[in-house]
């Protein structure tokens, strides 16, 4: 059995061994908390009632390793430090930190692949059916909130420079032309800070339920992320236009 609440609180008692004064530490706090809230809406929409509280428990999970990975390295570039969701799967299952969570290890296949597939850019192949639902769900999730992420936390937190800064950069022709097509921003591509929002955007590309592609829509998502950054360049600010664009097409298409 899931006892939620108890969860939760091995998840405070975990988390206030950090500080969460630091700005990066209390985003991915609040962040574990709110992908297991949308974890839960996509549950009630989807009407998966039975699945719903491993779902909530894994959306609460999924990025535990990200608090150590910043005291470490004093940043959340995986590529520059560790994969974060690895290493959130060591801290939990190699360190034995899941037993904190959920006493039975019945679920902890699931827990495991679910966590250790959330970040990568494409899943890996041989699951399950019933573990394929669990992955692209914390998958979707974890996206969803980067939106809303993106949309209430200080620009210098999100892209180490100012809005008014990445305005003044330029579209890397290799960012624009995966996102044209409707891909995922390969990260070794971007070159710029305005690529690296870019990217964020493009996250819509890899939703796997049609539910979420209608959450981005009811927020508006699409339209606020753009609009958070103003382009100075007239030449830019036409591509970068070019690109809203074709995320909104994207999402009003693949809309139920």
């Amino acid at each position: 059995m899931i006892n939620l609440e108890h969860a939760k609180k091995a998840f405070d008692n975990y988390v206030n061994r950090y500080d969460l004064s630091i700005p990066h530490i209390h985003l991915k706090y609040v962040h574990s908390y709110k992908v297991m809230d949308v974890m839960g809406e996509l549950c009630d929409m989807k009407e998966k009632t039975e699945e719903k509280d491993l779902c909530l428990l894994i959306g609460l999970l999924h990025d535990i390793g990200r608090f150590e990975q910043f005291r470490v390295y004093h940043s959340f570039l995986d590529r520059e430090t560790v994969d974060h969701a690895m290493y959130s799967s060591h801290i939990l299952f190699e360190e034995g930190l899941i037993r904190e969570f959920i006493e039975e290890d019945t679920y902890d296949t699931i827990i495991k692949n679910a966590i250790e597939q959330h970040n990568k850019y494409k899943v890996e192949e041989g699951f399950s059916e019933e573990e394929l639902f669990y992955i692209h769900m914390i998958r979707d999730a974890d996206k969803l909130d980067h939106f809303r992420v993106k949309d209430v936390e200080k620009d210098i937190v999100l892209l180490g420079v100012t809005y008014e800064e990445a305005g003044k950069e330029s579209i890397t022709d290799e960012v624009y032309q995966q996102f044209c097509k409707h891909q995922l921003i390969y990260a070794p591509t971007r070159k710029t800070h305005l690529d690296m929002w870019i990217s964020y955007i493009a996250f819509i590309f890899d939703l796997y339920f049609d539910e979420s592609k209608s959450y981005i829509e009811k927020n508006h998502y699409i339209e606020r992320s753009f609009d958070k950054i103003k382009i100075e360049d007239l030449e830019i600010l036409k591509k970068y236009r070019a690109l809203e664009k074709c995320a909104l097409e994207y999402i009003k298409g693949g809309c139920v």
